[in-house]
């Protein structure tokens, strides 16, 4: 037990706090919307491009066709890439690529064709002058030396050809592997990678050799793979920001502005999240300091204890409020005092409200901190109450203090948590270990009129003044929860 205590407390709006995470989903969601409809656009602007693709394609046809009418060269194959009307993004980027392979390779074809017509049609190249004939020797030398060349020559072409087949065969496997890369990733990639991936497959098909295969999808792997993770960190950290930015406007005004041009400018708004978490909760505090002080003056009241109209006030406001436990009943107790009026505690026995006060002229001083969800509590006393002789004082602060923390903190607690704020109790003084504290006679509460009755044996809030303003009835006030 303690006769004084600090406690953590929270109180919930269940109401306010469901509409707020309401508010940050539908934040959340908002984003994610926002999100599919650029995918959509992305979408739009893929089939686009194959329009546009497939437009160029029938101009390349169109040229095919009437070289091949003019001068009979081989038929160059141009292909049309169609798409349904329900193709994906994945869909899109593939039959995209394919178009622009497509259409390379035909315009590829359509300028060999050109070359060729353009040999056949050149004039016959010009006779050189007669060179001296050689002698008999020069001429054997000369086949000897051509033998070598041609030999050379044939060894050349063999290991090109060679290796030409080895280009080929990493190549194809290469391009296998690429786009099973492409058909499983691309469409999670990064809309503004796509050009770079079409480069880098561009690359691949014209790589010659096997060094440059490997590198081309070794650096196509990476960048797919840095896409998607650019991808979706970038979605998940937007719809985070919307649900923080959402969440922040709950802050003070001071704190909400900062915050929020912070949530702008952050690369990673996960960094972010605590301090928004705490400026909310500090809001929250200062928010709740006015049901807090209500259930507080509730639980109070019902224990007769002198609390004023306004106690609640006072506590949300300043953070500070002394409340009188009342006066023994000489007659029931016999308790030391000065015998000041003001109706003790009192009730339908003493189970109820818990038995008088062994002296007078004590109290309970209750701190909230002003930005923080803390509540201290603490016996005090009257400075002018006291016996005169320090050990008495001692012995009669800690007999107080033993009543407060055996027969009345315990049942303040649960009547507080009745009320609906949970309270943790962080810290605690066992009765005795220090003096009551001492509160000057000009700053305790005043006692109720002496004009006022008491009535023992039967519960009674108690009217009165503390400091400059009237106890409230409890048929004056209710119960504002």
């Amino acid at each position: 037990m303690s006769s004084s205590a600090g406690y953590g407390w929270s109180y919930v709006d269940q109401e306010a706090e469901r509409r707020r995470q309401l508010r940050a989903r539908l934040a959340a969601e908002a984003q994610r919307a926002e999100n599919l409809r650029r995918a959509e656009a992305r979408r739009a602007e893929l089939r686009a491009r194959l329009g546009e693709l497939n437009e160029q394609a029938q101009g390349l046809r169109g040229e095919a066709g009437q070289l091949r009418r003019a001068y009979r060269t081989s038929r160059v194959t141009v292909e049309t890439v169609t798409v349904g009307a329900g193709a994906d993004e994945a869909e899109l980027t593939r039959a995209v690529e394919r178009a622009r392979a497509a259409n390379a390779r035909a315009a590829q074809e359509l300028a060999e064709a050109v070359r060729d017509v353009w040999s056949a049609v050149l004039p016959e190249a010009v006779v050189e002058p007669e060179r001296p004939r050689p002698t008999r020797a020069e001429t054997r030398r000369s086949a000897g030396e051509a033998k070598a060349v041609a030999e050379a020559e044939a060894a050349a072409e063999r290991a090109r050809a060679e290796q030409a087949e080895r280009v080929e065969r990493v190549r194809a496997g290469a391009l296998v592997e690429a786009q099973a890369v492409l058909d499983r990733d691309v469409p999670r990639c990064d809309p503004a990678d796509l050009e770079r991936v079409a480069g880098l497959v561009r690359a691949l098909r014209a790589a010659v050799t096997v060094p440059d295969v490997r590198a081309m999808l070794t650096d196509l792997a990476a960048l797919v793979q840095h896409s998607v993770g650019r991808r979706a960190r970038d979605e998940e950290r937007a719809e985070l920001r919307a649900a923080l930015a959402e969440l922040v406007r709950e802050a003070e005004p001071a704190e909400r502005d900062r915050l929020l041009a912070d949530l702008a400018a952050a690369d990673d708004p996960a960094f972010l999240r605590p301090a928004v978490e705490a400026a909310v909760a500090r809001a929250d505090a200062r928010r709740h300091r006015v049901p807090v002080a209500a259930a507080l003056a509730e639980v109070l009241r019902e224990r007769d204890y002198l609390v004023g109209e306004d106690f609640e006030d006072l506590l949300a406001a300043e953070g500070e409020v002394v409340v009188p436990f009342g006066d023994p009943d000489p007659d029931r107790a016999g308790a030391v005092g000065d015998g000041q009026g003001g109706g003790g505690q009192a009730g339908d026995g003493e189970a109820e409200g818990g038995g008088e006060p062994p002296a007078a002229g004590y109290g309970l001083r209750l701190v909230l901190a002003p930005d923080r969800a803390t509540l201290s509590t603490a016996v005090v006393r009257r400075e002018d109450a006291g016996t005169g002789d320090a050990w008495q004082d001692e012995e009669q602060d800690e007999s107080v203090q033993q009543w407060f923390c055996e027969e009345q903190l315990p049942a303040i607690e649960e009547g507080v948590r009745l009320q609906g704020v949970r309270l943790e109790r962080t810290s605690a003084m066992a009765p005795g270990a220090m003096a009551a504290g001492l509160v000057p006679g000009g700053s305790w509460p005043q006692p109720p009129s002496a004009a006022t009755p008491r009535r023992r044996g039967n519960r009674s809030k108690r009217s009165g003044t503390t400091g400059a303003a009237a106890v409230r009835k409890p048929q004056e006030r209710g119960r504002e929860r």
